[in-house]
């Protein structure tokens, strides 16, 4: 699965920063009042990690196609070249 790099962005950006301030705003405010937080919690956690495998799903295939086999063995043996 390839996505586009605006909708890669929008997806960090909810899962390093949105997400976990959701979570810490419900648990916390839950602890607070007294209510009852842990299935809502764990029910954004559980998205927020499928969402995470997806993304990171699309940004190794998205590398993939930089990234050759062919291309990375040319580059190691041009670094040992210019070692020497």
């Amino acid at each position: 699965m390839k996505m586009s790099n605006k909708v890669y962005e929008i997806l960090k950006y909810g899962l390093w920063i949105f997400i976990p301030a959701v979570i810490t705003f419900i648990g916390t405010l839950g602890q607070i009042y007294g209510f009852e937080t842990e299935v809502v919690v764990l029910t954004i956690s559980a998205i927020a990690t499928f969402l995470g495998a997806i993304t990171g799903i699309s940004n190794i295939n998205y590398h993939k196609e930089d990234y050759t086999s062919d291309t990375v063995g040319e580059s190691y043996e041009e670094e040992s070249e210019e070692q020497e």
